[in-house]
């Protein structure tokens, strides 16, 4: 019987050591969680009405107009990467490819 007492022991020595183990996990998360920056919702929302005012949306041509022709790297076809002009296809009058 005394070996049976000293296993269910260590049996439970094991099951607190989990535990504590989940524990700590969940705090290091939380501890984590809580050093990330944060903002208010009102910054937030005053940063998105700055960035959406100062910045050209030209699928609202009745708010910003229509761009300026030529400076739609998408048409045709064509993709402007680092300086150099790739072309997708050249059958392709669309500026997406869809597979």
């Amino acid at each position: 019987m005394s070996q049976n007492a000293a296993a269910n022991g260590e049996l439970r020595l094991k099951i607190k050591y989990l535990k504590l183990k989940r524990v700590n996990e969940l705090n290091s998360k939380l501890r984590n969680e809580l050093s990330r920056e944060r903002i208010t919702a009102s910054n937030a929302c005053l940063t998105l009405v700055n960035y959406v005012s100062t910045h050209r949306d030209y699928t609202l041509p009745e708010l910003w107009g229509y761009p300026q022709p030529g400076s739609n790297r998408f048409a045709n076809g064509l993709q402007q990467r680092n300086g150099q002009n790739l072309a997708s296809s050249s059958d392709s009058m669309g500026c997406c490819t869809l597979m």
